[in-house]
C-alpha cells in the first residue's frame, strides 16, 4: 500500500490511544475495538464514503 486513508489513519490512532488509556488502567479490550471502529468511519466519512444526507433520509424512510 503506497499511501493509507483517512479511515486507516482514523482507525490506528482511535485503536493506539485507548490502548494506552487500557494499559494505565482505564478501559478493557472491548474499548479498543469500539474506538478502533468509531476512527475507521470516521475516516472513511472524511473520504467522502459516507454521505451524512442519504443516511438521513433513508432513516427517515424518504429513500
Amino acid at each position: 500500500m503506497a499511501t493509507w486513508t483517512n479511515k486507516q489513519w482514523g482507525a490506528l490512532i482511535a485503536g493506539l490511544v485507548v490502548f494506552l488509556i487500557a494499559l494505565i488502567g482505564v478501559g478493557e479490550a472491548a474499548l479498543v475495538v469500539v474506538f478502533a471502529i468509531i476512527g475507521y468511519f470516521i475516516g472513511k466519512y472524511l473520504d467522502g464514503e459516507i454521505d451524512a444526507d442519504d443516511l438521513r433520509a433513508r432513516a427517515q424512510g424518504r429513500r
